[in-house]
């Protein structure tokens, strides 16, 4: 079955990015994490949403890394089974008060297939 959160993984893991479905239990100095946060079924086509976390050490640094990746994501090749990404807001600050780690967040909307 079709994973569109792997898939948004695997495509920034092969981009060079350590990437995450989840934060990890000892995440690097820098990591991005993907998460499916809804969307809309219609005919055999999924249109999810997707909210992209990036994490650093500063504010700066985070900020940074996800202009990197909206721009890898939006100018760049799709993950595999994407046909259209666009940037819905974001990114902004999205300070996580439980670790006190800076990161920004972008969402999504992207259109993909629902099988291999």
């Amino acid at each position: 079955m079709y994973s569109v959160t792997e898939a948004f993984v695997s495509h920034l893991l092969a981009l060079g990015h350590a990437a995450y479905a989840n934060v990890p239990a000892s995440p690097p100095a820098e990591f991005v994490t993907v998460e499916r946060t809804g969307g809309s079924v219609t005919d055999l086509v999924d249109h999810p949403s997707i909210a992209i976390q990036c994490w650093a050490a500063t504010d700066e640094a985070a900020e940074r890394l996800a202009n990197v990746v909206r721009t890898q994501l939006v100018t760049g090749n799709r993950p595999t089974g994407v046909t259209r990404v666009d940037v819905d807001s974001g990114p902004y600050r999205f300070y996580d008060e439980y670790t006190r780690c800076p990161r920004y967040q972008m969402a999504l909307d992207a259109t993909c297939q629902l099988t291999d």
